[in-house]
Formats: C-alpha cells, sequence, structure tokens
C-alpha cells in the first residue's frame, strides 16, 4: 500500500526523530502539538501506523504498556526500566542468524519476527 507524504506525516516523522527517546503515541503527539496545536491525536496515531507499516519507523511493542516508536531501524536491542519505564537502545554483538535457526529447529515454525528486551533497573533509578 501506497500512502501519500503530507505535511502531518512529515511532522509526526520529524518529532520521531527528534525525540530520540522511544517515545509513545501520545508524547509524539503532544511534541507536535506545542508547535501545531490544530493537529489531531487521531492524525498523529494515523501516521505513526502508517510510518512503522512502510518501515520508515520502528514500532517496539511493550507488552506492559504503550507501543512506542523509534527510528533507528537496524538490527538493535532494548532495555526496558521497570521502575520509570524509560527505554534504552543496547546494541549487541550477537549472532542472530544462529538464535534464529535455533529457535526454527527447535519449533519446527519459521521465525519472522523478534522481540528481545532486557529489563531491570536503569543506572539512574539505581542511584
Amino acid at each position: 500500500m501506497q500512502t501519500r507524504k503530507t505535511f502531518q506525516k512529515a511532522l509526526t516523522l520529524d518529532a520521531v526523530r527528534e525525540m530520540k527517546s522511544h517515545p509513545t503515541a501520545d508524547q509524539i503527539y503532544a511534541h507536535v502539538a506545542e508547535k501545531y496545536p490544530e493537529i489531531s491525536r487521531a492524525t498523529i496515531y494515523r501516521n505513526l501506523n502508517q510510518l512503522s507499516e512502510t518501515g520508515e519507523i520502528q514500532r517496539f511493542k511493550n507488552p506492559c504498556g504503550a507501543d512506542h516508536f523509534e527510528q533507528m531501524l537496524t538490527p538493535h536491542y532494548h532495555f526496558m526500566c521497570k521502575k520509570c519505564g524509560r527505554i534504552t537502545d543496547v546494541e549487541l554483538d550477537v549472532n542472530l542468524t544462529e538464535l534464529i535457526n535455533a529457535c526454527q529447529q527447535k519449533t519446527g515454525g519459521t521465525v519472522t519476527d523478534h522481540l528481545l528486551v532486557f529489563e531491570g533497573i536503569c543506572e539512574n533509578c539505581c542511584e
């Protein structure tokens, strides 16, 4: 499905890129609405869905709450603080192909996607 390039979509994409903090849709809406109060929450949500479906941004599905969005599209992992909810990128030198192959052999299925999230208490919350 091809989608139109609109001013609102550009604002949404720019907000995700500017924030760099794995923001939720509500946080992205608040960020955009500061400069463009006439924009609707539904417009931001629709554009986030389209941008993630077309692969221009990545949706981080949070099993414990709201989805988060980010601009980094290369394979990487996440650390989520159980206290403050902050999500940070973790780049690891892991042989992902080996892990996927092992999973496929164990299950007999085909891996089409994966989500690996490390959980714990972040450095700021440990202080």
